[in-house]
């Protein structure tokens, strides 16, 4: 682990530029601030404020505590304000509150807006618990700030490192958690290999019921806001996935759990996959939104579930629906057992002799799309009808050429980018050089230290 440490741990001038950095800014701040409203306070927060950021983090993530009476469009204009005066190449971003991002001295900087507050019980907002979170870590990570460093790097390199939408893994924060909570990198190891599924943890003690909380593989109480679950954003995948890497990594220590090999992508090699699977592969490729991805990989997920629930209703079995993102278009994967279908499916009636009868022999008396006349299988009706959908790309083209996709299913982002113009592209040709790396992570699957 000392080599780990040696690449990840920040040097002495690395540090010392990042102090100089953070403390020139927010000097700047208090300048500028001062004159809008002297109450108005910057500070230095998250990894860089509690020493355990990474060395090839150069982020910083600077808080500007508001008095409370302040509104919302109030916030964003002083936030905004301040940006537009301090970073370079800025932008404005939306969580909660509306925040700026951008850079200076080439560090990339958040500079967010929160509320000036006494009592975590009584938030305004959830980054209002941002100062306690980091007055409560600084208190309990001394001496243990590389534990953290290793457990990051280490979660980094199984792909579980981040809550944001694109990881759904573990944030910067549950990490330093977990450090204190088991004590040390391989003490968090011991205790993942534990872990059940509903898995409750905490640091304060105390019965906790777990009806508080939505339904999550883990459940980690937050010391500063006991109402709160600090591993809400874990998906199931990365609660499977760190659990496993953490056994696999006790059995075998590899550098390669930290720093896995790169990924190899041959356009080929997964042709040559693709055929061996002998499946229908569809890809719905579409100019990339312009939103924050905690906005847009949600967004997909739920277009692709949306069209997986259309090509299931007409009798197509569809083995997974994922999605792709690249730097200019987004990209919606299905995979279907089938891309085709006989025009034939068995359409099941009532029971004989049931009040229902009746009503099933009058309409499908004349019904236009019958193969047979009604007919008795066992105790019920039943009758052969010809499909209105035979083919799985005409299907969903049929469905995207739509207007009101978004009151169909599909979130007003994705719809607007669809609607915009998007391909429709099947088998070898959904191989866009783009996409590769979606695709051969879907199409041949490995787990990062293996490779």
């Amino acid at each position: 682990m000392r080599q780990v440490l040696e690449k990840v741990r920040p040097s002495a001038a690395e540090a010392a530029e990042l102090r100089e950095v953070a403390s020139e800014l927010l000097g700047q701040l208090t300048v500028l601030t001062r004159p809008v409203d002297p109450r108005i306070r910057a500070a230095l927060y998250g990894s860089a404020s509690r020493g355990t950021w990474l060395r090839a983090e150069k982020d910083l993530d600077i808080f500007l505590l508001f008095p409370q009476e302040y509104g919302r469009e109030a916030l964003e204009k002083v936030v905004t304000d301040l940006g537009a005066r301090l970073l370079e190449g800025m932008e404005k971003r939306y969580a909660e509150h509306p925040y700026v991002r951008g850079y200076y001295r080439g560090f990339e900087v958040e500079l967010v807006p929160c509320y000036d507050m006494e009592n975590p019980s009584k938030l305004k907002s959830a980054v209002d618990r941002t100062p306690f979170h980091d007055r409560f870590v600084r208190e309990h990570i001394k001496g243990r700030e590389d534990e953290v460093r290793l457990l990051k790097q280490f979660l980094r390199g199984i792909g579980c490192y981040g809550a944001e939408a694109k990881v759904e893994g573990v944030s910067g924060y549950l990490a330093e958690l977990l450090v204190i909570r088991y004590g040390s990198f391989k003490g968090v190891l011991d205790g993942v290999t534990a872990w059940r599924y509903g898995e409750v943890l905490q640091l304060r003690g105390g019965k906790i019921d777990k009806r508080r909380f939505a339904p999550s593989p883990l459940i980690f109480v937050d010391p500063v806001d006991e109402r709160r679950n600090v591993a809400s954003a874990m998906s199931l995948q990365s609660f499977a996935t760190f659990s496993f890497a953490a056994k696999e990594y006790l059995k075998g220590p590899r550098e390669e759990f930290f720093f896995p090999r790169a990924r190899a992508l041959d356009r080929e090699v997964l042709a040559t996959r693709l055929g061996e699977r002998g499946t229908g592969l569809l890809l719905i490729a579409f100019p990339r939104p312009e939103v924050v991805e905690d906005v847009l990989y949600p967004q997909l997920r739920k277009a692709s579930l949306t069209l997986r629930k259309i090509l299931e209703e007409e009798g197509f079995r569809v083995l997974d629906a994922e999605t792709a993102v690249g730097i200019t278009r987004a990209g919606l994967v299905l995979e279907l057992e089938s891309l085709e279908l006989p025009p034939l499916r068995i359409h099941w009636g009532p029971k004989v002799n049931t009040s229902h009868e009746d009503r099933f022999l009058e309409k499908y008396a004349s019904f236009e799309g019958k193969l047979t006349e009604p007919f008795i299988k066992g105790e019920r009706w039943c009758i052969y009808l010809r499909r209105r959908h035979t083919n799985a790309e005409a299907l969903l083209a049929e469905f995207l050429s739509r207007r009101g996709l978004e009151k169909m299913g599909v979130p007003r982002y994705v719809a607007l980018s669809i609607d915009a113009g998007y391909e429709l592209l099947v088998g070898e040709g959904a191989l866009l050089n783009e996409f590769l790396l979606p695709l051969a992570e879907y199409l041949d699957p490995q787990l990062p230290w293996k490779r």
